[in-house]
């Protein structure tokens, strides 16, 4: 590898380390395996060619991506070893708040994490293209036309993927209620 290369994801590091952190935090809530993700994001960079570098045109989209990629990878293999999408004492308490203005009483955090629990129990069950197009767009905030560059699609495919997700992700979520107990929903 060229010393211009490893210059060069040592730049993309320090520039969008903390989005790509970010990113994978939002996905699977917990700073540990955030982290690691991180690593694993800057460390495929090192695999890429000079020639793939160049095809880049959006580094921040493209490092979203990835990141959103390897956290719903995350995602699965958790959900394969267990039943649940995550164990409580694994990720309880690392759910920020939606809302800065007032602290959440103990029972809105907990309905809060079980919310985000069953988002991403559902994430799992949703097709590897799926999961990627809702991430980037309902949590990364990425645009069509960002989220079709990033994932070799048109913006209007896009929109037929995430209109047929949310459909799929109201019947998952609702069917994990009616299996469990009701909660209030917060705003």
């Amino acid at each position: 590898m060229k010393k211009q290369q490893k210059q060069h994801i040592a730049e993309l590091a320090n520039q969008y380390g903390r989005q790509v952190f970010a990113t994978a935090y939002r996905i699977v809530g917990d700073s540990y395996h955030a982290e690691d993700i991180t690593q694993e994001v800057y460390m495929k960079l090192f695999k890429k060619t000079p020639k793939a570098f160049d095809n880049v045109k959006n580094w921040a989209a493209y490092l979203t991506t990835m990141a959103t990629s390897a956290s719903l990878d995350l995602l699965r293999k958790h959900h394969r070893l267990s039943e649940q999408s995550f164990s409580d004492e694994e990720f309880t308490g690392n759910v920020m708040p939606l809302s800065s203005s007032s602290e959440p009483t103990p029972e809105k955090q907990f309905a809060l994490t079980q919310d985000i629990q069953q988002l991403r129990d559902a994430l799992t069950k949703l097709s590897e293209q799926e999961a990627k197009v809702f991430v980037l767009r309902f949590v990364e905030e990425l645009s069509y036309d960002d989220i079709a560059e990033q994932l070799s699609l048109t913006s209007g495919n896009v929109g037929i993927i995430l209109n047929r997700t949310r459909q799929k992700l109201a019947r998952l979520l609702s069917h994990s209620q009616n299996t469990g107990e009701k909660h209030e929903t917060y705003s």
